[in-house]
């Protein structure tokens, strides 16, 4: 609920107190990461999810993520040559039977399928009977390389006889590689293999690692109501593991901890149904969320429970403002528990937009003065930088006698933290960009930034120029080579669609930056959003912190740019989720893969999804219409 409101240094300080307790609470952990990735905070984000790997996986992922990670080795050889692997700064040797695949997938990188098929079946005969897993892994691997062959008849044979041997009927790893490859063959018995086997994995594991996929086979068998159904529960699943909280555990904890009830009714629910047993208070926040508050102020008014009073208080305030009724109900509320941040905050704010006797008189009693006072603190010691805070604190020392230079203090800082929030959301050139990084062959999507940047030239020299030195991060040569493409190209773009605003272009030199520098950056999927981010920097016109976007730029012309697809566009599409982003550009190359898509619920794609096919497009979506009037 916090993280939804966007509350995250409270959010964060709870779940590190969960963890602290109990450190093998992988909910927790997978919601801490989320904190992390949401606060900008990757290398942490990432180390949890690389504990949360190792730790956990879903059914059939243990041995796709060894044959992955093998195949990569093989493009890799300088990271995957002979007996010992690099994992960051160390060394690890890989177990000898493992070497054996090593070959076999340096022959299918070299374009010797049929000869890499035979090295995994000597692996196999090899460890039939001295290594269960060795033998299962090294069958997986010719079923793979047959399938990345186009052999799909083949594949399916090498999985089918191991099903019929002792131990590997119901083996996930198995099981889970059958259903691909039953969906690419595509024939309607094939299709209906793949249905019963992610029905009997449903029964094991639930809706999440399957439903999606069910929702997509069932449509193709032309089952429209039961695709529907289980595409509703990938939703609900999906969102449940992506901590989205649905309607009935917002108005259930609402209902026992008030919340601001203003800024719940501004959240989006998938659906706003209660359980059947739900108490007076539950029935009261439900209607304020998604129906009439004055209604709900009804069934309230007749109770005089400490947390019914402070909810028909943000009930009131809701419905009626500041009005003379809800101040007073307000003070009344703040008298008997002041240990109320939201409540004491208001009144606080209320104070300072017009002043009045009771409120001034409430926080002037000694109790009710410690105890805000002391969540103030711990407040502002959770979270230095937050304005609002410093301005709460200094409302509060101007209504206590001798706390004039407190306030004006308090008053300085928040002015200042005030001033500096303003110059970010002014600043051009910093743009959100979705990227993968794997851990051992799996993909995690994750969001960082990507900054541009002006100098005045040296005197004597031209401006207009992003030297290769000045492309800052750890990027490989190929990005480095794409940023140059990408600068000129948006360059010429932006002189050529805004004469107007770009009369300075020439004047300045560029800098470019990429965040999250431990992990090499490579590829050229981030050409929308360097281009987006010089484009800023250009018009001087920011762009709006919840937006991400991915996608290659081609310059077809001066003044058309085309946006190609990308790779591991699902996973980046999670990322932004995941990240409780509201919007993502992606290519309209992607769309068909998005609309397919048996990870990410069509549901979150439509919401979130802004598909481009040219840069125009995508500049419509970062800066607005008018952009172009």
């Amino acid at each position: 609920m916090l993280v939804e409101l966007g509350e995250l240094t409270q959010a964060e300080a709870e779940v590190a107190a969960i963890l602290e307790e109990s450190a093998d609470d992988l909910e927790a952990l997978r919601l801490y990461s989320k904190i992390k990735h949401m606060r900008g905070q990757l290398s942490l984000a990432l180390a949890c999810y690389a504990q949360l790997q190792a730790r956990s996986s879903g059914p059939g992922e243990s041995a796709r993520m060894h044959l992955e990670a093998m195949l990569r080795m093989a493009q890799d050889p300088e990271r995957g040559a002979g007996e010992f692997l690099a994992v960051g700064q160390r060394l690890v040797q890989k177990p000898t039977a493992y070497l054996a695949l090593d070959d076999a997938f340096r022959l299918y990188v070299a374009r010797h399928p049929h000869e890499a098929r035979a090295v995994c079946r000597r692996a196999a005969a090899r460890y039939r009977e001295r290594d269960p897993e060795v033998y299962k892994l090294s069958v997986l691997a010719e079923a793979w390389i047959s399938e990345l062959s186009g052999d799909l008849e083949a594949a399916c044979a090498a999985l089918e006889r191991l099903g019929r041997e002792r131990g590997f009927e119901a083996d996930l790893d198995r099981v889970m590689a059958l259903v691909g490859l039953y969906e690419l063959i595509g024939t309607r018995d094939k299709l209906e293999a793949a249905v019963n086997i992610c029905r009997f994995l449903e029964r094991s594991f639930g809706p999440r690692f399957v439903a999606g996929r069910l929702a997509l086979l069932h449509r193709r068998l032309g089952r429209e109501a039961e695709a529907t159904g289980y595409e509703e529960r990938h939703l609900t699943a999906y969102r449940r593991w992506m901590h989205r909280p649905t309607f009935a555990e917002i108005v259930r904890v609402a209902a026992r901890r008030l919340l601001p009830l203003e800024r719940l009714r501004a959240l989006s629910f998938v659906e706003n149904d209660l359980p059947e047993e739900s108490s007076p208070e539950e029935r009261a926040i439900a209607m304020t969320l998604v129906g009439d508050p004055t209604e709900a102020g009804r069934i309230l008014a007749s109770s005089e429970a400490a947390l019914d009073l402070r909810c028909r208080a943000s009930l009131a305030a809701l419905i009626e403002g500041e009005s003379e009724r809800t101040i007073a109900l307000g003070v009344r509320v703040l008298r008997a528990d002041p240990s109320d941040p939201h409540l004491a905050g208001r009144l606080l704010e209320a104070q300072a937009r017009a002043p009045r006797e009771e409120i001034m008189d409430v926080f002037r009693e000694r109790e009710v003065a410690a105890r805000v006072l002391a969540e103030l603190e711990v407040a502002v010691k959770t979270d230095p930088a937050d304005a609002r805070i410093w301005r709460r604190l200094a409302i509060f020392f101007g209504l206590q006698a001798g706390g004039r230079e407190q306030q004006a203090q308090f008053d300085e800082r928040a002015l200042a933290l005030e001033l500096a929030a303003q110059d970010r959301a002014r600043a051009s050139g910093k743009v959100l960009a979705a990227a993968i990084y794997r851990f051992f062959g799996r993909p995690c999507g994750l969001i960082h930034e990507v900054w541009a940047t002006r100098e005045m030239p040296p005197v004597g020299q031209a401006g207009g120029t992003l030297r290769r030195d000045d492309i800052l991060g750890a990027v490989t040569d190929e990005l480095k080579d794409s940023v140059r493409n990408t600068f000129l190209a948006v360059r010429e773009y932006a002189r050529s669609k805004f004469p107007h605003r770009t009369r300075d272009i020439l004047d300045y030199n560029y800098c470019y930056k990429v965040t999250k520098e431990d992990e090499p950056s490579s590829g050229v999927s981030a050409g929308i959003p360097t281009g987006l981010a010089f484009l800023s920097l250009f018009l001087q016109q920011p762009v709006a912190p919840d937006m991400v976007s991915t996608g290659t730029l081609v310059a077809d012309a001066h003044d058309v740019l085309t946006v190609g697809p990308v790779g591991d566009i699902e996973t980046k599409v999670e990322a932004a989720f995941h990240r409780n982003l509201k919007t993502i550009i992606v290519p309209r190359g992607n769309r068909p893969q998005l609309e397919q898509s048996a990870i990410v619920p069509r549901a979150v794609t439509r919401q979130i999804g802004r598909y481009v096919g040219d840069f125009d497009e995508a500049a419509r979506f970062a800066f607005g219409e008018p952009l172009f009037d």
